[in-house]
């Protein structure tokens, strides 16, 4: 499906007091240092089974030697001081002031906690800085997410000051029992639902957080990071942090939607889940603003589709009328996907990637969408190697946030088109990529037509396919999975036809960073893409 990998698990047994004294107690912050010889002890002496992710029990061996990072994964002590942020360390109580900085694109990425040059970046986005007191006062959450590492979540709560602030929790892998911690009343402040999807290929996997402050006002964060710590310390993330839209005036008289249309999607997705404990948030932004807001929010939710609201479909109906290109051959500007996984794209590329998903990208107004067959799109396709994941800071460890199977990719060897991950601009080569990202930019590297940060791989699953609706005449599309991601496009950001993404003196705008490098960089004759395989074949003695 493209998604995380969530069919490996690892069983963990772990005594109750543990659990409440690092999680619940005034030392619960030191969970998330748990040492590979306490994990053992814990392991051994335990009487309490649960299911935790894979990846829960890599963020503890990850430190261990086998493990090929810097120094600066170990800390000095275990205590609340040791987990200060490094990034929100600097920033503390400034965090309004570096969003402002940041207009009008608001798009940052995580810190890399091997690379200390990636902390004092201005482009770079700790979890705690969202937590900042700057931003308002605080008084509730909602967090719609794939993965949660339930210790590391409230430890960011507890050092920002926020500790107890109400929290409302939709997720598809928990590592804790919530409804278990619910019964024995630990968690009082937390409402939760975990959401399950009825096909097996889909998940849960979109990434959105909400955040309501005393005034009535709201913010919305979109992003690749599942809320786990290895999430936003060791791979590159990519996060849109909106404006805090107001409460609308009692004389405005308009619905407070935007030119974007963001709030009417945002309802539709939040809509869409049919969860009661959401009606309190869908309450909230009926009443707010949203006016401010610069980007199109781009939604997928599970179901047959005959309305082009999601998916890719909905991606398309919006470039076609918003996206320029010059006049021209429109094959001129290459299409670039950049994905953490892969699904399973069929037997040829004119199965689906060509015939169904390149041409949703390809649309833009300057055209007619329905000659689009007749030009060769150029479709660049950056996902890492082997060699990547090798080199990376913490070697084969970071490759499992990487989840391309080579089961699936040796169904698909006519997908050819690979690109290296490369980031030498933002410092984060060797910090493997979990961002999703897709844009289309010009021959010469120096324009963009428009970007798109989500939490969609490259799947079917995702973006949905094509498929024929009883008792319509129209086709529909088929999606089964949830995500969610935010569309720039300069007529609604900058004001221009293009974006600039490269820095000069005469640009009249400000200029796109992009997540990756340019020029693109061809995969080597002897290059493969990572699959999850190698990992496992590699260190299953571990487990």
């Amino acid at each position: 499906c493209g998604c995380e990998g969530t069919s490996v698990r690892m069983r963990f047994a772990v005594p109750v007091s543990y659990i409440h004294t690092f999680i619940f107690e005034p030392v619960w912050v030191r969970y998330t240092y748990l040492n590979p010889m306490f994990i053992r002890f814990l392991i051994l002496r335990s009487s309490l089974i649960f299911d935790t992710c894979l990846s829960f029990s890599l963020s503890a061996l990850a430190t261990s030697k086998m493990a090929s990072g810097s120094k600066s994964l170990k800390r000095k002590s275990n205590g609340p001081d040791s987990y200060t942020d490094e990034v929100w360390k600097r920033t503390k109580g400034t965090v309004d002031k570096k969003l402002e900085r940041a207009e009008p694109f608001r798009i940052f990425m995580s810190p890399i906690e091997c690379d200390p040059g990636t902390h004092i970046e201005e482009s770079t986005l700790s979890f705690p800085e969202l937590l900042d007191q700057s931003l308002g006062e605080l008084t509730e959450s909602l967090h719609i997410n794939f993965v949660v590492e339930l210790g590391w979540l409230l430890a960011q709560y507890f050092i920002t000051g926020h500790r107890g602030k109400k929290i409302t929790l939709l997720y598809e892998q928990c590592d804790e029992n919530l409804i278990e911690l619910d019964l024995k009343k630990k968690i009082p402040h937390i409402k939760h639902k975990k959401i399950i999807n009825a096909n097996a290929f889909g998940h849960q996997h979109s990434k959105v957080s909400m955040f309501a402050y005393a005034d009535g006002s709201l913010r919305v964060v979109v992003m690749s990071a599942n809320l786990r710590e290895d999430d936003w310390t060791k791979f590159t993330q990519g996060i849109w942090v909106s404006p805090k839209f107001p409460l609308k005036k009692e004389d405005n008289t308009s619905d407070g939607n935007s030119k974007t249309n963001f709030k009417i999607d945002i309802l539709r997705y939040l809509k869409s889940f049919d969860e009661q404990s959401l009606s309190q948030w869908i309450e909230k932004i009926e009443k707010v603003d949203f006016s401010q807001a610069n980007v199109f929010f781009i939604p997928s939710v599970p179901g047959k589709h005959q309305e082009q609201l999601w998916g890719h479909l909905y991606l398309k109906s919006i470039l076609e009328k918003y996206a320029y290109l010059p006049m021209g051959v429109p094959s001129d500007w290459p299409i670039i996907a950049q994905c953490s996984s892969l699904g399973s794209l069929g037997t040829s590329d004119k199965e689906w990637l060509k015939s169904e998903f390149i041409k949703s990208l390809s649309a833009a107004n300057c055209y007619d969408p329905s000659k689009i067959d007749k030009y060769e799109i150029p479709f660049n396709l950056i996902y890492p190697t082997i060699k990547n994941v090798l080199t990376s800071w913490n070697g084969p460890m970071d490759g499992m946030c990487l989840t391309y199977s080579n089961q699936t990719h040796q169904k698909q060897l006519w997908l050819k088109e690979f690109i290296l991950w490369q980031c030498h601009s933002r410092k984060r080569t060797k910090a493997m990529p979990h961002i999703k990202t897709y844009c289309r930019i010009s021959p010469c590297c120096t324009k963009m037509s428009w970007f798109l940060l989500t939490s969609a791989n490259l799947s079917k699953a995702a973006w949905g396919r094509r498929i024929n609706l009883k008792g319509q005449k129209d086709q529909g599309n088929y999606i089964m999975a949830q995500e969610a991601g935010v569309l720039f496009l300069p007529k609604f950001v900058t004001e221009s036809h293009t974006f600039s993404i490269f820095e000069t003196e005469d640009s009249k705008s400000p200029y796109f960073s992009l997540p990756f490098d340019l020029p693109l960089t061809k995969y080597d004759i002897n290059d493969c893409p990572w699959s999850i395989q190698f990992f496992l074949n590699k260190y299953n003695h571990f487990f």
